[in-house]
């Protein structure tokens, strides 16, 4: 009796490095992991990025940082015309049983605080800065090697509705192990970002520039900082949108809206304010705007009604304004002509 396997779909195979299994499934994106399966099962094709990324359903770019990020890992190599195995993962293989049994010690060779455990350094700001590139044998030894570590990517991998990519890896290693910003601050820094809609890594590094120059480096500061971030994130889209502004506001309009709110300006002192600038400068300008209601606060006025001699109350009891904006502003106009 003659034995036939039919190895049906397993007629063609291919391999893939015990390492990708090992160290690359919790660190590298779908994306990543879908172009390195699709270059592995047809090796003998040329593989033009278009043609990757039709198939595999992506953008070019993200096939490019895809193949850059195993170039990185070790994993392929490239010389410029085409793609092929790293020595370096053929010599890992040959060794992997032995490095198995080895404990993963996390990365803390550069994570250390200066003596005053202030992180306001001129090494901060310059990696800040820099475009830093963990490996990610690395990033992956820190996730399993610290507690911490890996809840901060696990806390962003759930914020961000899938992994981290290669960029957000190195800013979030760059902010914990080159920095030495706790994990726990990182965290509130992270979720404070995605919050407010700003979750890219250079405004990540923005604010952790702001955070180690201020000497956030603890919860109760890090609290403290994004209570005071959101009050003024949300009065500069507030009068972002009072403006009829579809850009963000500037550093300097920041400022000046960030100066108002500490001066305690009511919002209708602000629409008095921006109303009488429009009819006398035919546009919206923070400079004059702040100097009339700069005015104002040396002059105890903070409120309308002390603008207008006669304020009018309001019939309808709802939305409605208790003053007469156009009456004071008829009233005012030559006052503050010459500001």
């Amino acid at each position: 009796m003659d034995y036939r396997l039919n190895l049906g779909a397993w007629r063609k195979i291919f391999a893939v490095p015990a390492c990708v299994a090992e160290d690359h499934l919790k660190i590298a994106s779908g994306t990543q992991i879908k172009v390195l399966l699709y270059m592995l099962a047809h090796p003998e094709l040329g593989h033009r990025a278009e043609l990757i990324a039709e198939t595999v359903g992506i953008s070019r770019e993200d096939v490019d940082d895809a193949l850059l990020y195993w170039v990185n890992a070790d994993i392929l190599s490239n010389d410029g015309m085409e793609y092929f195995p790293s020595d370096k993962t053929a010599v890992s293989e040959v060794h992997f049983t032995a490095e198995a049994q080895r404990p993963v010690q996390p990365v803390t060779a550069i994570k250390q605080e200066p003596a005053d455990n202030s992180l306001d350094t001129p090494e901060a700001r310059a990696l800040l800065h820099s475009e830093t590139h963990f490996p990610p044998k690395a990033i992956a030894s820190a996730i399993n090697g610290d507690n911490a570590v890996k809840c901060l990517f696990a806390m962003y991998e759930s914020l961000a509705g899938r992994p981290p990519k290669h960029s957000e890896q190195q800013t979030l290693m760059i902010l914990v192990e080159e920095i030495g910003l706790p994990c726990e601050v990182t965290m509130m820094l992270v979720e404070y970002c995605f919050d407010i809609g700003k979750a890219t890594p250079a405004y990540m590094k923005s604010v952790a520039m702001d955070w180690c120059e201020s000497g956030i480096t603890d919860i109760h500061k890090a609290e403290e900082r994004i209570k005071m971030l959101r009050q003024y994130y949300t009065a500069e889209k507030k009068f972002g949108r009072r403006f009829g502004m579809t850009s963000d506001l500037s550093k300097k309009q920041k400022q000046l809206v960030d100066e108002w709110s500490d001066l305690g300006i009511s919002d209708e002192l602000i629409d008095a304010a921006y109303e009488i600038t429009l009819n006398n400068t035919g546009k919206l300008s923070f400079p004059y705007m702040d100097k009339i209601l700069r005015k104002w606060v040396s002059e105890g006025i903070t409120d309308p009604s002390q603008i207008n001699d006669s304020p009018k109350p309001s019939d309808s009891g709802g939305d409605t304004p208790s003053y007469n904006i156009t009456e004071a502003d008829r009233r005012t106009v030559n006052k503050y002509k010459n500001l």
